[in-house]
C-alpha cells in the first residue's frame, strides 16, 4: 500500500475511533470529559495490541496508526466539545 493512502488510512481510523468512543462516552458524562477518556480508553488499547507484535514493526505501527493521529484529533473533538450543550 502506498504511504499517502496509509497516512490517510490512519487518520480516518482514529478520528473513526475516537469520536465513536466519544459519542458513546457522551451519554453517561460531560462532552470534554467524554473525549479525555475515549482518548484513554484508545491509548490503553492499540498500545497494548501495538506491543504484542513483532519488535521491528513496534514503534513504526505505534507513531503512524496511534499517536500522530490521535493527537491530531483530541484538540478537534475537544473543541467540538467546546460548544456543545450540557
Amino acid at each position: 500500500m502506498p504511504f499517502p493512502a496509509l497516512v490517510i488510512l490512519a487518520l480516518a481510523y482514529s478520528g473513526l475511533v475516537l469520536a465513536t468512543l466519544a459519542h458513546a462516552l457522551r451519554k453517561v458524562m460531560p462532552a470534554p470529559r467524554a473525549v479525555l477518556v475515549a482518548f484513554a480508553i484508545s491509548s490503553v488499547v492499540h498500545a497494548a495490541s501495538t506491543f504484542l507484535g513483532t519488535e521491528q514493526d513496534r514503534w513504526f505501527t505505534l507513531s503512524l496508526f496511534w499517536l500522530l493521529p490521535h493527537l491530531l484529533f483530541v484538540p478537534v473533538l475537544l473543541l467540538a466539545a467546546r460548544y456543545q450543550r450540557p
